[in-house]
């Protein structure tokens, strides 16, 4: 199976490793295909760059799990830019990368993303 995540749980993830979003992250490393496209990859490094998350784990920590996570998934190169329909117009890029990738499955916790039909979003 292939699945994207999207910033939020993957942040999440890696900040709290005993969490749901860090569970389902595993499982879908490990024996499945995690899916990335060059702009999910750096808004993830990005995020995890701010230091509202060092009480949580030291920088270097968070981006070298990050990059680990990377490193496991496949950077997917969109060529199709299909015209998608979302409430917040920052999530596009998932279901873009979805959509061309023809992924299983979306997993997040966002609203914009799970209130969405017919894509099977896991809500976290």
């Amino acid at each position: 199976m292939r699945f994207v995540f999207d910033t939020n749980t993957l942040v999440s993830a890696i900040l709290k490793s005993n969490g749901v979003s860090w569970q389902a992250l595993d499982i879908a490393q490990t024996k499945h295909q995690l899916l990335f496209t060059i702009e999910t990859k750096e808004e993830m490094i990005s995020v995890l760059n701010r230091v509202k998350f060092d009480r949580y784990q030291p920088l270097q920590q968070r981006i070298r799990l990050a990059q680990s996570i990377i490193l496991k998934g496949e950077i997917f190169t969109l060529t199709d830019n299909p015209e998608i329909e979302c409430r917040d117009s920052t999530d596009i890029k998932f279901l873009s990368l979805a959509l061309e990738a023809k992924a299983d499955c979306i997993c997040s916790g966002d609203l914009d993303l799970t209130d969405l039909n017919p894509f099977m979003v896991y809500q976290f």
